[in-house]
């Protein structure tokens, strides 16, 4: 059994000059950052390994999460298709791996890798710094095949109350 945490980055910035790789977390990335490391640590979801997009928005969203776990950076999950997801991901061995990219790839993601949606609204639009947990029958990721997971769970900042 593998466990996927997949999380889009929370709420950036974009204040300034700066291009749209180094836009940064805004005050109420931070807040939701921080509630959703609260809320995995408190329901036993630590991940035993990440792979997050190079963006300082999605290192920043890690980084809140307060999560003891080594960390890849990726160049390829920035604003990746589902396709390079997936890809990514087939490379890993951790149990619990937790992903941070960015919109519409991590969406269309959610959506391919999963056998039925959760009964969430927000979860076709995946906003900012939401989280799905999907567990997967397969003892090894290169075996990851689309339709197949199972959502556990799915979260958005707004459910834990922040706003």
């Amino acid at each position: 059994m593998k466990s996927l945490v997949l999380m889009r980055h929370a709420k950036s910035n974009w204040c300034g000059d700066l291009s749209d790789f180094d836009r940064p977390l805004n005050p109420r990335g931070v807040s939701s950052a921080i509630a959703l490391g609260n809320w995995l640590r408190s329901n036993d979801l630590l991940p035993d390994f990440a792979l997050v997009s190079a963006a300082k928005r999605t290192l920043e969203t890690f980084e809140k999460l307060k999560i003891n776990c080594p960390l890849e950076k990726k160049q390829k999950l920035y604003l990746a298709s589902s396709e390079e997801i997936f890809h990514q991901i087939r490379q890993i061995t951790a149990n619990c791996l937790l992903v941070i990219c960015h919109n519409p790839g991590i969406s269309e993601f959610s959506q391919k890798i999963s056998s039925e949606w959760p009964n969430h609204s927000k979860f076709e639009a995946f906003p900012s710094c939401s989280t799905c947990i999907i567990d997967f029958d397969v003892t090894d990721w290169s075996n990851l095949k689309f339709g197949t997971g199972k959502i556990k769970k799915f979260i958005t900042p707004k459910d834990l109350g922040v706003v």
